[in-house]
């Protein structure tokens, strides 16, 4: 019983990061599928009674943050692709490369709710062989609470 409960678990863990980013491009490296990579961090978070989620008006998190040398060509590419739709964005480039980028994707309903849906690029490894991250995040926050959160982010 206990081995069902946690195929059931992680089953429906997968169903939601698959959810969480549902029809974009990042979907390719988000949701654990570089998971045995020992340099890659990933974070997911969803559902209910979440503080963190609660405190920053969420309803989902998701992150990736890997080697700049080993992802970059890859990450880069499939966020650039999700920013081409985007209907806000502010982008930084760093000796020709995207260094840092926060793209306000467009809006989706999900029972009858607008929520905003939001991209966040870093790359501290352009010239630096340091960490990219890559964070998506949706939920009922505007423009300025999206980049007060992405700045705590950054400060930690």
């Amino acid at each position: 019983m206990k081995r069902i409960l946690m195929i059931m678990l992680a089953l429906s863990s997968v169903i939601f990061s698959l959810s969480a980013q549902s029809g974009l491009n990042i979907e390719k490296f988000l949701g654990g599928k570089y998971a045995s990579d020992p340099q890659v961090t990933e974070t997911f978070i969803s559902g209910k009674g979440n503080k963190f989620l609660e405190k920053h008006k969420l309803r989902v998190f998701a992150t990736f943050k890997g080697p700049s040398a080993k992802y970059e060509g890859m990450v880069e590419a499939l966020v650039m692709k999700d920013a081409a739709t985007a209907i806000g964005k502010n982008i930084r480039y760093k000796n020709g490369k995207l260094y840092y980028g926060l793209f306000s994707l467009a809006p989706v309903v999900i029972n009858k709710k607008k929520i905003y849906r939001y991209l966040y690029y870093l790359n501290k490894g352009v010239g630096s062989g340091k960490n990219l991250m890559v964070v998506y995040f949706e939920g009922n926050l505007n423009e300025e609470e999206a980049l007060r959160l992405i700045q705590s982010i950054r400060t930690k």
